[in-house]
């Protein structure tokens, strides 16, 4: 790995970091800049245990983050993670910082026994697509996903 390139799991203590990083990811996502709303989600998740962060530091600035969320498959009676956010900072792309991430969700997933990591992308966007197959994620051609939008 990289030498510049540092992982390792969020705690609070990185939330104002974090934080940022989220507001900017967001606003990738055409939401409005919120950066107080963005820490007071990711606190809530953290604190209460929902949902797993990995921040990377490249050149020991904060660089990006990975998000994830657990969830469970019936049918296999296994935990499965869902990789719900992915983010890297301009000035970090092309330095490892996305593959690392990627890396670091593997191994807790592996860790913790899941079945599998679960992730989507936009289906425009071609550079995160990429990034996914070529870490060995593969695009799900046994089931259609549904949404019901609850909210205009």
């Amino acid at each position: 790995m990289n030498n510049d390139l540092v992982i390792r799991q969020a705690t609070l203590d990185d939330i104002d970091d974090l934080a940022a990083m989220f507001n900017e990811y967001r606003q990738f996502y055409r939401q409005p800049d919120n950066l107080e709303q963005s820490k007071t989600f990711l606190q809530q998740r953290l604190e209460a245990e929902e949902s797993i962060a990995f921040i990377a530091s490249h050149q020991q600035q904060p660089s990006g983050f990975v998000h994830l969320y657990p969830t469970y498959s019936s049918v296999h009676l296994k935990k499965i993670w869902i990789l719900n956010d992915l983010y890297v900072r301009s000035t970090a792309r092309r330095k490892g910082v996305g593959f690392g991430l990627l890396d670091a969700a593997k191994t807790m997933a592996k860790e913790t026994g899941a079945l599998c990591l679960k992730a989507s992308s936009a289906q425009n966007n071609f550079t995160s697509q990429q990034v996914y197959e070529a870490k060995g994620y593969q695009r799900d051609r046994q089931f259609f996903h549904y949404v019901l939008p609850l909210m205009h």
